[in-house]
């Protein structure tokens, strides 16, 4: 953002009109006005901004969502590129400006700018994510599951949304953080740090700052993580709780996520007992064929290709372990993300394309090294790390 303090200021009192406005008379006029007023103090996009009449259920405050496609999500979490949230939505509840409250004007504007510059202006909230998800994985035993079907993607992209807008809002937080607030010492003609901890504290004081005591802010995400792995397993499960968690959620964004959430799962479930039924056929009734012609093919360039990355990659992970400096704190996190792109290539590539015996070995031996590398930097000690890729072979080999 390339602005003078005086542009920044007359565009800061911008939105604190437009929130006075919406306080007195909350018609679409000015919310339209206040989408205006955040555009052009933010680069990234305001897309909506939604008003709920919250009459009896809880205080939510804002609920701002990023907007992120699948397919960037999945660059994010399987790749080095840095993620920064270009578009977001904005819900504001009603009980921000209830009198029992007694939130002012630049109370609530401070709290708002708060909660869109801590998600859209660097991609530390992305990374704070991603670094979740290896940590789910690692500790998991397991590698990210590489999906080309957009039911897939969009059950992972809403977790990858969810934990962002988790760990950037204050309302979901439950405290104040102004050493990692970049706006803290910009705005110092409004006091704008006293606004929002005046704002929090009169939350508090009143009984709505309901999330102060939840320490986990990744719960969503691990879950759906867990439904990403095993549709099938956890489908009526997720399809109930969808239903009950959109009965009591007051945000209309969030209702509407949890629709869409429940029309993938649905989906995938179709898409998966189709496939299913077609592997198993396949299996039964060409499982003699099948391993006679992949025993007799040798590698393949574009296998060999692949084994050559992965063999890399290893190369590569060896080298960035032995020589780890312990005085960077993002060191061994951005190493065990390296590793799990990589396991998680070698897994999908082996699982979708046809490899003969000793090509899979070789590919089992580089993702058994990996995995216990990736065991001894979570852990910082060596322990044995027992398991692979599934064998194709094993109804073939003798045991």
């Amino acid at each position: 953002m390339m602005f003078t303090k005086t542009q920044f200021k007359n565009m800061y009192e911008d939105v604190e009109i437009c929130i006075a406005n919406i306080k007195m008379n909350p018609i679409q006029e000015y919310f339209d006005d206040l989408k205006f007023a955040l555009n052009k103090l933010f680069q990234s996009q305001c897309s909506s901004v939604v008003y709920t009449e919250n009459i009896d259920k809880l205080f939510f405050g804002l609920y701002i969502m990023p907007r992120i496609n699948p397919n960037e999500t999945i660059q994010a979490i399987t790749s080095t590129k840095k993620l920064i949230v270009k578009a977001y939505d904005i819900e504001i509840d009603s009980k921000l400006f209830s009198p029992s409250i007694g939130l002012t004007n630049r109370e609530i504007t401070a709290l708002i700018i708060h909660d869109i510059g801590a998600m859209v202006l660097d991609s530390s909230p992305a990374q704070e994510v991603i670094k979740a998800i290896d940590r789910y994985l690692v500790d998991n035993h397991q590698v990210l599951k590489l999906s080309d079907s957009i039911h897939y993607r969009q059950i992972l992209n809403l977790g990858f949304r969810d934990a962002i807008r988790k760990c950037t809002s204050i309302f979901q937080l439950g405290s104040y953080n102004v050493e990692k607030d970049i706006f803290a010492d910009f705005i110092d003609w409004t006091n704008y740090k006293e606004s929002v901890l005046s704002g929090l504290n009169k939350i508090e004081s009143t009984g709505n700052n309901i999330n102060k005591n939840l320490d986990n802010k990744f719960i969503v995400l691990s879950w759906l993580m867990r439904v990403y792995n095993d549709v099938v397993g956890y489908r009526l499960s997720v399809i109930r709780l969808c239903e009950r968690m959109k009965e009591l959620s007051p945000s209309k964004i969030e209702r509407k996520e949890l629709d869409t959430l429940n029309k993938r799962i649905q989906l995938i479930d179709d898409d998966m007992l189709l496939e299913s039924n077609k592997s198993e056929m396949d299996f039964e009734g060409k499982e003699l064929l099948e391993s006679i012609r992949l025993l007799q093919f040798p590698i393949d360039d574009d296998v060999y290709d692949c084994l050559k990355r992965s063999k890399n990659d290893l190369v590569g992970i060896v080298l960035q372990q032995d020589n780890i400096d312990p005085n960077e704190p993002d060191a061994i996190p951005d190493l065990i993300h390296n590793i799990n792109n990589s396991m998680s290539h070698i897994k999908d590539y082996v699982e979708n394309h046809e490899t003969n015996k000793d090509a899979f070995k070789q590919f089992d031996a580089i993702y058994r090294d990996m995995a216990k590398r990736r065991s001894q930097l979570n852990d910082g000690k060596m322990y044995v790390v027992n398991y692979g890729l599934k064998n194709k072979f094993t109804k073939q080999e003798d045991q």
